[in-house]
């Protein structure tokens, strides 16, 4: 599903939009990804280098895929032309799973802290209202101290702990399991 555009403004006064990336902003939202992972790889889970071949159609076959979906959508946050945010809303499938989504995102590191991160989750959580979902989950490492605060200011609660769940530079690490009912 596509979600219509919303102008927001962040604490720094950068005036930014939020929408769904369209397959025609395939290659922005992999130098995005690609920002994204070479600097936070370690709440993602694939290595730094993860999209730095990923192929442009690709991409945009991903794009149009959720702007055909019914039940998941992106929003990404574009600074005029350039993808700075970005996050997923991904569908559960069965039919006993489908009020729910689980929620990914991902924010270039100059821009934490300015709102966006804030604008852009408030924004999914109402655009997953307006489509009928009753339930959010996502799962954040247990040491991404930022990451928790804001999911929590934004109403998700905390409801398990998932034990060595990611193994990252030769350690195990815990993720904490959120949730938010709509």
């Amino acid at each position: 599903m596509l979600i219509n555009k919303k102008t927001i403004s962040l604490k720094n006064g950068l005036t930014i939009n939020l929408k769904s990336p369209e397959p025609k902003d395939a290659a922005q939202l992999l130098a995005h990804l690609q920002v994204v992972f070479r600097e936070s790889y370690r709440n993602m889970n694939h290595p730094s280098g993860h999209f730095d071949n990923f192929p442009v159609d690709k991409e945009a076959e991903i794009l149009q895929s959720f702007a055909d979906s019914q039940n998941q959508f992106m929003i990404s946050a574009f600074e005029r032309d350039r993808i700075i945010g970005n996050l997923g809303c991904f569908g559960k499938v069965g039919e006993f799973l489908k009020h729910s989504a689980h929620i990914g995102m991902g924010i270039n590191q100059e821009f934490c802290g300015a709102g966006l991160g804030k604008a852009m989750l408030n924004y999914a959580i109402e655009s997953a209202k307006t489509m009928g979902i009753h339930r959010l989950e996502l799962t954040v490492r247990a040491f991404n101290q930022p990451g928790i605060k804001l999911y929590e200011k934004c109403g998700f609660e905390k409801v398990g702990r998932l034990k060595d769940m990611a193994f990252i530079d030769g350690e195990f690490h815990d993720e904490l399991y959120y949730q938010l009912i709509l």
